[in-house]
């Protein structure tokens, strides 16, 4: 078991970092600039995913620990609870789309949602990208 600010970290993500299929270092999740995780045709698809190596945080961390200004300015922090929220991943070097786990809704199995630019100076947003851990990692392919 593995807890996040109190936040159970899903089993399936757990045995991914045992198995290696998730990077379980920042040095293994270095690597990802040059080999993905995710498998290039999958990439291809879905762009450039990197995955987050524990310790995970939550955004509230993140915010209290000097992510503030890109929560604050670009995270649409009122469609969230800071708090419930745990980033596991981007999409690469320079990248400002946050993938998060989502416990607002099922504090037992949490949402996948990903940060939405839409451009034309509108505001950012959160979408799905999957209902459950489980449905993103078939969707990458690990």
């Amino acid at each position: 078991m593995m807890h996040v600010d109190g936040l159970l970290i899903p089993n399936l993500l757990l045995e991914m970092l045992d198995d290696g299929r998730w990077p379980r270092t920042a040095i293994e999740a270095s690597k990802q600039n040059l080999h993905s995780f995710v498998p290039e045709d999958r990439n291809r698809r879905l762009r450039s995913i990197f995955l987050f190596a524990p310790p995970f945080q939550t955004v509230a961390r993140a915010v209290a620990s000097g992510g503030k200004d890109f929560y604050s300015q670009f995270g649409a922090l009122h469609e969230l609870v800071p708090e419930a929220a745990i980033a596991i991943g981007d999409y690469g070097l320079g990248a400002d789309t946050p993938i998060l786990l989502d416990y607002q809704n099922d504090p037992a199995n949490p949402r996948v949602i990903q940060l939405e630019w839409p451009g034309d100076n509108g505001p950012n947003y959160w979408v799905v990208i999957a209902p459950d851990f489980a449905s993103f990692v078939q969707e990458l392919g690990l």
